[in-house]
């Protein structure tokens, strides 16, 4: 449930930081494209499309993302994306506790930008 609620409040972020500075703004326009995370059984997840400078979230697995943040399980995630500590993120990835799926480079344009949000 925490996981849940993650994604949800990091969705809240993403879209009031896009309506509010003209500089994130910016640079979410630079792609137009659909991000994942969810855990790997896809019982938990969260999309975010970014448009022509806009950001939508829901809730659920999209159907074709650009790219995908996949999580071995919700709890990892939660204590990894809380942390807010990018070097547990990349041991999440080394041990596959964290895959990335589709566009690798647009995965790594979208860490940038939640590195904006803090």
């Amino acid at each position: 449930m925490k996981f849940k609620i993650l994604l949800y409040i990091l969705g809240k972020k993403l879209m009031k930081k896009a309506k509010t500075r003209a500089d994130f703004k910016k640079k979410i326009s630079e792609k137009n494209c659909t991000i994942q995370i969810k855990t790997a059984d896809n019982k938990i997840g969260r999309y975010y499309t970014f448009s022509n400078g806009a950001v939508t979230s829901t809730g659920g697995i999209a159907p074709n993302p650009t790219a995908a943040m996949v999580w071995i399980d919700a709890a990892t995630a939660f204590k990894v994306l809380a942390s807010g500590d990018d070097t547990k993120g990349m041991q999440a990835f080394q041990d596959g506790s964290l895959k990335l799926e589709g566009d690798p480079e647009t995965a790594f344009w979208f860490t940038e930008v939640a590195k904006q949000l803090k």
